[in-house]
Order: structure tokens, then sequence, then C-alpha cells
């Protein structure tokens, strides 16, 4: 049997977002088919049996754990303790990085990434890399690891590229060199602007580095190209993510609904939206998203509705009219599957987006998606006014167009059964030609086989 190429898959945290899921499905995939995988995160919940924690944090300097052990204990002690830890772990406590953020330049100062190649039993064929903009990695070891090993960098964002930002929104500064930027606040926000050095310093070490570039969206693969760090490159793909079609699957939708305590009547129509999409300054939404809502519940189908926000805790406070159901934060595949074949639609509202897996794993489980036309996202939905006969899987419509929010999903509600039916046949057939995760685990242990040959090859 062909022996596959060890892989050790680099993230943020074992369990947090979509990047997250994407490393962790890649690891669980060649640990299945019987391949020496590793997971190295910069932040460990538990959920990942053996993943490995970057040690950034023991490889400080003996002052600068010193006063981390000092701030630790300064927490519980009131207000004056907390300042205290605050100025134990900046100025006094780590001098230097705390002077790089007062001056707006990118915190790269994560030791652990030197020891990354030494946190497997055994040097892996090739490194795998996932965002890399959480406070856990540091950049400036891109050259050394690359060289060490074939290395993969798959760009959720656009962050690699800019000044500072995970998505540039109107601003086009990042591909000249970025400077006078517009949105220092931004995710990841800076406090001044030092966004052109930011930018230079990460072209350097692109340019000394020999990474392989993956993107899931043709929306973030056209934007990358334009970057003048895509020039040094090795190689630049397009990757489609996927979701685990036997998980994410259409179900008896009146036992769902019971599993989450709402309405199981078929009478009452149930729109679930993600509890992020209710805050303000999210990315998923904000005040127009409530807006929206707000305007949805006064027409005929919202009258009677069930809006169920899942994420946050249940119960949370809630300073509105607005009639909406909490079911609190889902950990697992299966309650968060369950939660999509409970609704007659799901609502995905976000100001920037590149390819997010709740609206694959909506589609997959049947259910409609009404969603915002940003980033990757009209390359995932078959909007239901651009598709010929019966392919349309939900709605598009402008980000902050609150009314034209409330319209489609009104108007996905409306829709005789007949033609919901054929919707949600539509969503589940489309996920199996487009939204199948083998399909991408395939493409990228091939990809591994190659860069391992050709590595090989070349030190031979």
């Amino acid at each position: 049997m062909r022996r596959l190429p060890s892989v050790l898959q680099v993230s943020t945290a074992d369990v947090l977002g979509g990047a997250e899921r994407i490393a962790r499905q890649l690891h669980e995939a060649i640990v299945t088919r019987g391949g020496e995988s590793w997971l190295a995160v910069g932040r460990t919940e538990g959920h990942v049996p053996g993943a490995l924690t970057i040690p950034n944090e023991a490889l400080r300097s003996p002052w600068t754990r010193t006063w981390l052990q000092w701030a630790e204990q300064l927490e519980g002690r009131g207000r004056t303790g907390r300042v205290a830890a605050r100025i134990a772990r900046g100025p006094l406590g780590d001098p230097v990085r705390w002077l790089s953020g007062q001056l707006g330049i990118e915190d790269f100062h994560h030791p652990g990434t030197r020891a990354l190649l030494n946190l497997p039993p055994r040097t892996p064929d090739v490194l795998h890399l996932h965002n890399l903009h959480n406070q856990y990695f540091d950049v400036r070891r891109l050259p050394a690891l690359s060289q060490a090993v074939p290395t993969v960098l798959t760009l959720h964002d656009q962050w690699l590229v800019t000044g500072h930002c995970a998505h540039a929104l109107d601003c086009t500064r990042w591909e000249s060199g970025c400077g006078q930027c517009p949105h220092l606040d931004t995710y990841p926000s800076v406090q001044r602007d030092a966004t052109h050095y930011n930018w230079q310093r990460k072209h350097d070490v692109i340019a000394r580095s020999a990474v392989h570039v993956a993107v899931p969206s043709m929306w973030l693969f056209n934007l990358v190209s334009r970057s003048q760090m895509a020039r040094a490159f090795r190689s630049l793909r397009l990757i489609r993510q996927g979701v685990d079609l036997n998980v994410f699957s259409p179900g008896d939708r009146m036992a769902a609904r019971a599993r989450l305590g709402v309405p199981t009547s078929l009478d009452t129509p149930v729109v679930m939206l993600l509890a992020d999409s209710l805050r303000d300054g999210s990315w998923k939404g904000g005040a127009w998203v409530r807006e929206a809502l707000e305007r949805f519940v006064s027409m005929p189908h919202g009258r009677n509705a069930a809006l169920v926000a899942v994420g946050g805790t249940a119960g949370m406070e809630w300073a509105s009219s607005l009639p909406v159901r909490f079911v609190g934060a889902v950990s697992d595949d299966d309650t968060m599957a369950a939660c999509y074949r409970a609704a007659d639609v799901f609502v995905h509202p976000s100001r920037f987006e590149n390819y997010p897996n709740a609206i694959m794993e909506s589609i997959a489980c049947g259910t409609p998606v009404v969603a915002t036309a940003v980033g990757g996202v009209p390359e995932q939905v078959r909007d239901v006014d651009n598709q010929a006969g019966h392919q349309a899987t939900g709605a598009l419509v402008p980000s902050y167009d609150a009314e034209g929010l409330a319209l489609a999903i009104e108007r996905l509600l409306s829709l005789d059964m007949a033609s919901r039916v054929r919707m949600r046949t539509a969503a589940r057939e489309d996920a199996h030609l487009r939204f199948d995760a083998r399909e991408m685990v395939h493409t990228y242990l091939t990809w591994y086989e190659r860069l391992q040959h050709e590595h090989e090859r070349a030190t031979a």
C-alpha cells in the first residue's frame, strides 16, 4: 500500500471557526486513512485528541514569563489589580511587543513558531498552514519552515496580502503597498497606521519563502492574484472547501424542532440565523439585520414565524422587542445539522465573507439560504432570480439592504409547497455536486504527495 505523506496542520485552535474546521477535517481524514497527521494550534480547547499546543508562552523570556505570572495573580484583585495586570503584561513584561502594538506594527512575537517542526515525534513530510493572524504564529519564520519541508498555506481571507486587515472592503491600497489606511479598525485592528511597514514586511518574508498557496473561492483567487506578493508564491490553486455530507444531510424536520425546543407545527415557519448576525460590530450583520427582521415579522409569513438564533448563550439578554429564540452555543456537528433541518430558511447576512461553511452546511441539509452577495457567497448560493429551471438553492441580496433581506425571506416562505420541495431537493443535489468534503480531502492529499516527491527529488 502506498504510504501517505505525514502532514502537520497548523491552525489557530482545534475548535473555533471555518478555517479551524478545515484544518481539523484534513487532519482527521489522513488519520482515518491510516496516515500520520498532527494538528498544532495556538489554543487547545480539548476537542481534538492529540492536538499539539504551540509553546509560545513557555518560550518567552524568563523576564516576560515572570511578569505574566504576576499578572495572573493581580487579575482577581479588583479594578486596580486588573489595571496592574495590563501593565504587567504590556510595557513591563514585554516592552518590545507592547511598543510595537502602540505603533500599529503587527504582532509577530510568537516564539513557539521556531519549535513547530519539533512538536510531532518526527519531522512531517508536508507542513500545512491555515490562518496566521490570530496571535499565535511568527510569519517571519516562513522562509526557514518552507525551506525545511514543503509548505502549503491556505488563505481563508486577505490578511497575508494586506497591511493588517482580513478583508480590505472597498480599499485597493493593498495592491500597491498599503499606507494611509482608511480602515484601521477593521479586524485585526491596529492602533496606528503602520500598514505600509506591515505590508512591506510580509512582502519581504514571502519573497524569501517557498510557499504553495490555496484559496477556497474564485473571488479570493482573483484578489490574491492581483497582489504583488502572488508573484513569489511557488503556486496558487483554487481548492473548494467541503462539508461531511453524512452528517449534514436532510432529516426529520419535526424531530429536529423538538430536539431544539422550537415550534413543531408545520404552520409555523422557522427562520434560522447565527447569533453573531444580531450583534453590533459583527462581520455577520448588526443593526441592519435587526431592522430587516423587524420588517419581516410584520409581513404575512413573519407574523407567526419563529426566529431562531444559534450561538451565544441560551436565554441571553436581548434588548429588543424582536421575538428571537436563542438555542445557545452548539459545539457538535450533529446538533448543528439538526438546527439547519429544523429551519425553513437559513439567513446568513454578512458585510464581507470568503466561502463560509455555514452556507454549505445548510444547503447540504436541504435548507434554502438567504445571504448577502459578498465575497465568495455568490459562488455557493444559486440565486432564485438567476437560475434556469429548478436549480435555485436560495436568494441573494445586497449587504446593508434591510428591506431586500426581509423581502427575500418572505419570498422563500411564500413559495408553494411543490416549489419549496424542489428547492430543498436542488439544494441537496447541489451539495453532492460541489460541497463534498471528500473531494477537498482527495485534492489536498494528491497535492501533498506531489510536493513530497518534488522535495525528495530536489534534495536527493
